[in-house]
């Protein structure tokens, strides 16, 4: 291991923490081989020390932080977490009384209450007291007394003007902070936190940055955390840890840390745009949203904008600005209140709106990965790619058709039913159940047939840094940053001529993603494709796109 020189100040050189002693851990796959995703020699952090893990997706990093949570099993060696030794063999109260010690918030992963967000914070509060996340009756002096503990946490954490709204309608970076308020009221003596930033903006981002050195510095919470952003250690991390291929291979100064680290960054591709006609046209655009309680919780009005075949456009703006809406609205998986959203592909507009066989066709030639995405859990890599495939390919939606029409299934209905297969599933199978049906029938209407895995979508793998070998493992066998870039390499593997990516970037470390980037920019340069970005990583898409929109309290505006 590389070390590194460490200027951790005298107050956080305190008692042991963590102690970690030849730490193995391999990860059988399906295939009947396995992975070895840890193998750490020795690793110590000091009580109250703010350490970030750092290294390139699949190193190890959520691994080991779910090691240190006590819900990650391993092969070989121990762990000493808070006086607690664990090794392969411990019994399960020792995982357990690790677990009441720690606190986790793992990327992409929220695992909130359908009720109030105050409601969220509440059940952490009691599950703190009696080891399970119930609710108290409102009409008790308990409530009361867990509300007032809350209010305080959601101050920390500024969700109190959000109290009383139902959490799911929170936008990505609130619900990162409502999970990082629902961690502190654990009151953990570890707080373990898996790319807190990846889905937040810049201003959202320093806020949780600020929550949690002040956990650490006012509650005394050891931090561990891992984030792909460079600004983020910079800001937080007292020492960084450097992670490849499961080995600690640097440690010590944060800047020195990054320079190593950075040091394997390939150069920039200079992208070359065809830029056509307008392809996307929105028109004085409305959309609000109600809650009950809670009232409004986004508004949108006369928005208008358009964008030509062949251009890279960011859309940029605060956590919870609209920028999810008008990425939905623009793939027609949402529909203005008023004003209209067109697209062009085969050289014919098409508004949304109007439900039928012109709306089909241009689903065809769309491509969308959602924020909130979610590979299916146990199917293989392999009949993700070939369900992606067949579920744009012309002939198979004719074929879709016709037994849509042998079923009774309307023109306009099996619209609304094609429209459900670019929906992340859970999601389909709720709208498709308002509808009178079950998720089976996109199964009927598309069943199951192989399609052939091309040389060319071995190119999109490879360019987007997976390897061939990734094709016979299952979702559930991939780091989240591989879940990624499958999600981007799925979105655009049947050359769509309007590529919308909502946050995109945020499981990706930065020397991976400049492969990435590079990947989009020649991708757009080759097909012509239109390509929509929404990210919080302000410099990346201003380095890719060609035009930047803003949105900022309900309107949209043009970057100048």
């Amino acid at each position: 291991m590389h070390r590194i020189r460490s200027t951790i100040p005298l107050d956080l050189r305190g008692e042991r923490m963590i102690k970690i002693e030849n730490l193995v851990k391999y990860f059988p796959l399906k295939s009947g081989s396995s992975i070895k995703a840890l193998d750490i020699s020795e690793l110590e952090i000091k009580k109250g020390e703010r350490v970030g893990l750092l290294g390139k997706s699949g190193s190890g990093k959520t691994t080991l932080l779910r090691i240190l949570r006590g819900v990650e099993h391993f092969d070989e060696g121990k762990v000493i977490i808070d006086g607690i030794e664990l090794t392969p063999n411990s019994e399960r109260d020792k995982f357990r009384e690790v677990r009441k010690r720690t606190a986790i918030h793992l990327q992409r992963s929220f695992g909130l209450w359908s009720e109030k967000v105050v409601q969220n914070v509440i059940r952490a509060l009691y599950y703190t007291i009696w080891g399970d996340e119930v609710l108290p009756e409102e009409d008790t002096s308990l409530y009361e007394e867990l509300y007032e503990k809350a209010m305080k946490l959601l101050e920390l954490v500024d969700l109190k003007h959000k109290a009383e709204c139902w959490a799911e309608v929170l936008s990505g970076g609130e619900k990162q902070r409502l999970v990082l308020a629902r961690q502190l009221a654990k009151n953990p003596s570890i707080l373990l936190v898996d790319e807190f930033g990846t889905m937040t903006c810049p201003e959202t981002r320093r806020k949780c940055i600020e929550i949690l050195r002040r956990a650490n510095e006012e509650m005394g919470v050891t931090l561990v955390f891992s984030s792909h952003m460079p600004e983020i250690h910079k800001e937080l991390a007292k020492r960084v840890v450097l992670l490849d291929k499961g080995k600690v291979i640097a440690s010590g100064e944060t800047e020195d840390v990054l320079r190593k680290f950075l040091s394997e960054m390939e150069p920039s591709f200079s992208k070359r745009s065809k830029i056509g006609k307008d392809n996307v046209r929105a028109d004085r655009v409305y959309k609000s949203y109600y809650v009950i309680p809670g009232g409004k919780t986004l508004e949108l009005e006369d928005v208008v904008f358009s964008i030509k075949r062949g251009q890279i456009v960011g859309i940029l703006g605060r956590s919870g600005s609209g920028k999810t809406v008008i990425s939905r609205i623009i793939a027609g998986l949402e529909l203005p209140d008023k004003g209209k959203v067109l697209v062009r592909t085969d050289e014919k507009w098409v508004d949304w709106s109007t439900f039928g066989n012109e709306s089909v066709n241009a689903r065809r030639k769309i491509g969308i990965l959602h924020q909130e995405f979610a590979l299916p859990y146990w199917a293989k890599v392999r009949d993700l790619i070939s369900y992606r495939i067949r579920i744009k390919r012309e002939e198979v939606v004719r074929e879709a058709e016709k037994r849509a029409t042998e079923l009774g299934i309307s023109e306009k209905l099996f619209d609304a039913i094609y429209r459900m297969t670019d929906l992340p599933k859970e999601e389909a199978e709720i709208r498709l159940m308002r509808l009178g049906l079950s998720y089976n029938i996109i199964k009927e209407l598309f069943p199951e047939a192989e399609e052939s895995i091309t040389d060319e979508i071995h190119e999109i793998l490879e360019g987007l840094d997976l390897s061939l070998e990734i094709l016979d493992r299952y979702s559930h066998e991939l780091s989240g940053g591989e879940a990624v870039r499958l999600g981007i390499a799925l979105a655009v593997m049947t050359k769509p001529d309007i590529l919308i990516l909502d946050e995109p970037f945020g499981d990706i470390d930065p020397v991976t993603l400049r492969k990435v980037s590079n990947f989009l920019k020649k991708f757009n340069s080759i097909n012509g494709t239109t390509i929509i970005i929404i990210s919080h990583q302000h410099d990346l898409v201003r380095e890719m796109a060609d035009r930047i929109l803003v949105i900022k309290e309900g309107k949209l505006y043009e970057e100048s």
